[in-house]
């Protein structure tokens, strides 16, 4: 890593290819423009005359034509992606699913899904109706049903699969409804085969041993990049700990081989010439091995540009190699600007060219510990807008957690390659590395632990704010002066934001707001000042990032009505990123074995868990809750059916919060409790059993919330409910058709929103 500040003007033109070519791919990937094929065409044949007029005339005079060849090389491109990304779309949101054949790779190994088994596959041919399908980048294959591995192919092996397109454009996912439509192996691909066997290798050299199977596990990721054999709970931990980037082969890993290998050849004897040619090949290779994941790829990329420039005899400035590599990168593939791994490869190797040295040198101690501590700051505020936008997540104690990384990754993937390479011709000594790698993780993971303490869920970054930070992120890394005022106010709009986010309160009066959740149920109450969430949908982040989104960060309760995924699956990263008083359970719950993630986490966190059944009366500051539903002394059988359903009231107002109950127990519930609400939480996402006639006169709301999401699985809410809450003259929201939606106190009553 250099300090630019000396060369502006060489970095000059790859500045403004590189600005060029990413506002040319940015601008056709956001917004898919439709164009003739020859527009697209002219484009590209535009940016490629400026490209060599700019090369022949050199100088000041060439910096327009510069930007402009960035533009039309990946412009073109874009326009022709572009077309690929819109039918890929149309067969995705058709309303009947579109079923292709496609010819696959499987690339990885199988992880078990709710649905049944899915793994990493590269796509070699699809066709629907006898039309090829739109190149499709990296995808994803699920197989569904009941289906065991062994009726799975292993990976490297070539399949043909009836599959129907679901997700999105940028990461497909392939949908085979039986494993009886992944025909039988036809032929196999030699890389992903080697990769597997080697995994497999590993694995058998850790044998039986707890500490070796894990180290095994990393060490197939980090030489490997098959992740998916470290356990997904593993997984989960590694990136609660600040650490994700540690299981993904990366710049970083990459690095760390190539100045290995540098230093073997070198005490070896070998001469700069010989030393360099064996990068070029030891650079590729490993991104290879690794999976040819996009994040090695492009390290590898840039550690070629820069050997093979000092080979020609060519100095090349760091910040040169990432700024060529990103070029060439986006005119190869003008989609990559808007993945998370691109933006976080190029964002946090530049900041590390650039900033790395100066912090180093300002820090007043020894050059190895002031790198130390200057590598993971640098990272951590580079990477923090783009951590909050890609995947809502802050983990305060990450930066602390990585200063051990620099340290402890060098003997880790050092240790776990070569354990690959030893553990097919030998077991014992890729058990002794092993145990190195073991010891090294160990260390890692135990660096991790107070970060594993906290992680808050950031909101949205404004528009505006997003935009302030990428001009000043920008100006931060040019060559020069300028570049310190605008790390400086860089650094000074995180904090400010930062602060700005702890310091302003949630909106505050009385109001009872149905989350937009995809599928399920997440109600937020407030009054006075205090919240409470009852369920949280059915994805893990969803409600998190709602409640983020109306800056609450302390909830008096969290409610679990039932134990159905699509009401609780979004709790734990509630009850893990909110600071919760009680978490409050249905009594029979608590002998089920889905809540005891919720109770491991409430343990964990101090937050206090309540058994409530019929009689239970909560109060939770400006809001008092009555549970009504289920009784304590035999509930019905059936989990819906025992769901609770609260009678809350705040500032005189009062609500009926249900869960699923269905008709028998709506039925019990008006024949002997006094259900009188002005507004209701209609039962079970007006499913047509729900809302019956008896509730609705118990109850006899003026209105009525309907928590149906924009993609519940049973077409919610059913036309007989809409039916009689107009008969009954009941105004309703609902999700599915007004986004976030819910009702807020008014004067003397309840006042629907939007």
């Amino acid at each position: 890593m250099t300090d630019e500040r000396g060369a502006p003007a060489a970095l000059r033109p790859l500045w403004l290819i590189t600005v060029g070519a990413a506002t040319g791919a940015g601008t056709t990937t956001a917004l898919s423009p439709a164009a003739p094929g020859w527009v697209a065409a002219a484009s590209a044949v535009l940016g490629l005359v400026a490209a060599l007029v700019a090369l022949r005339r050199g100088g000041a005079g060439a910096s327009m034509l510069w930007l402009i060849a960035g533009l039309g090389l990946a412009g073109g491109h874009g326009l022709a992606q572009a077309a690929d990304r819109r039918e890929l779309v149309r067969l995705i949101e058709a309303e009947d699913p579109v079923w292709v054949r496609a010819r696959l790779v499987v690339t990885d190994g199988w992880a078990a899904t709710r649905w049944g088994r899915r793994a990493a596959v590269r796509v070699l041919e699809a066709r629907h109706d006898q039309l090829r399908v739109p190149a499709l980048p990296r995808a994803r294959l699920e197989v569904r049903g009941d289906v065991r591995p062994e009726d799975l192919p292993p990976p490297g092996r070539v399949v043909e699969a009836l599959v129907s397109i679901r997700g999105e454009p940028s990461s497909p996912l392939l949908v085979a409804t039986s494993h009886r439509l992944v025909e039988p192996p036809g032929g196999a691909r030699v890389l992903p085969t080697v990769r597997d066997a080697l995994a497999r290798r590993l694995l058998q050299a850790a044998g039986t041993d707890l500490g070796r199977l894990r180290a095994a596990e990393l060490a197939a990721a980090l030489s490997l990049g098959r992740r998916d054999l470290v356990p997904a709970s593993r997984r989960e931990g590694w990136r609660r700990s600040g650490l994700a980037h540690v299981l993904a082969v990366s710049g970083l890993h990459v690095g760390l081989v190539a100045g290995l290998a540098w230093l073997a050849l070198a005490a070896g004897g070998a001469s700069p010439t010989a030393t360099r040619v064996a990068l070029l090949v030891v650079l590729p290779g490993y991104a290879l091995l690794a999976g040819a994941s996009p994040s090695a790829v492009r390290a590898a990329l840039m550690g070629v540009v820069f050997v093979g420039a000092r080979l020609l005899g060519r100095a090349i400035l760091p910040m040169a190699a990432v700024l060529l590599t990103a070029s060439i990168l986006l005119v190869a593939d003008p989609a990559l600007i808007g993945e998370v791994s691109f933006q976080l490869t190029v964002v946090l190797t530049a900041a590390l060219v650039r900033w790395g040295p100066a912090l180093t040198a300002a820090i007043p101690l020894p050059t190895w510990l002031a790198g130390a501590i200057a590598v993971p700051v640098v990272a951590q505020l580079a990477a923090a807008p783009l951590v909050a936008i890609h995947f809502g997540s802050a983990i305060p104690g990450a930066a602390a957690a990585n200063l051990l990384v620099p340290v402890l990754l060098a003997p880790l993937v050092v240790a776990s390659v070569a354990a690959t390479v030893a553990a097919p011709l030998s077991a014992a000594i890729a058990g002794w590395l092993l145990d190195l790698a073991g010891a090294a993780t160990g260390l890692l993971w135990l660096a991790g632990a107070p970060a594993r303490m906290s992680e808050l869920v950031p909101p949205p970054l404004p528009l505006a704010l997003t935009a302030v930070l990428l001009v000043l992120g920008v100006g931060a890394l040019l060559p020069g002066r300028p570049s310190r005022p605008a790390a400086m106010a860089y650094v000074g709009c995180l904090a400010i934001a930062v602060a700005a986010w702890l310091a302003v309160p949630p909106p505050g009066g009385t109001r009872i707001e149905l989350l937009p959740v995809a599928n399920g149920l997440a109600v937020r109450a407030s009054a006075g000042g205090d919240h409470l969430l009852m369920d949280g949908g059915g994805r893990p982040r969803e409600a998190a990032e709602l409640l983020a989104a109306s800056r609450v960060r302390r909830l008096r309760a969290v409610i679990a009505s039932h134990g159905d995924e699509d009401h609780i699956g979004g709790l734990a990263m509630v009850l893990e990123t909110c600071r919760v008083d009680t978490l409050v359970v249905p009594a029979w719950l608590l002998g089920e074995p889905e809540v005891v993630p919720l109770l491991r986490i409430a343990r964990r966190r101090g937050t206090r868990v309540l058994p409530a059944a019929r009689g239970t009366r909560l109060a939770l500051g400006a809001i008092r809750l009555d549970v009504l539903w289920p009784p304590a002394l035999l509930p019905p059988r059936s989990d819906n059916e025992r769901s609770l359903v609260l009678r809350l009231e705040a500032d005189d107002a009062v609500a009926l919060l249900t869960g699923d109950i269905g008709r028998e127990s709506e039925r019990r519930l008006a024949a002997t409790t006094d259900l009188r609400a002005e507004l209701l939480l209609v039962p079970h996402h007006g499913s047509r059993g729900s809302a019956t006639p008896a509730l609705l006169d118990g109850c006899a709301p003026r209105l009525a919330l309907i928590p149906a999401g924009p993609e519940n699985l049973h077409h919610h809410p059913s036309p007989e409910v809409l039916e009689r809450l107009d008969e009954r003259g009941v105004d309703y929201r609902m999700p599915i058709r007004d986004g976030r939606c819910g009702a807020r106190r008014d004067g003397a009553g309840w006042l629907l929103y939007p």
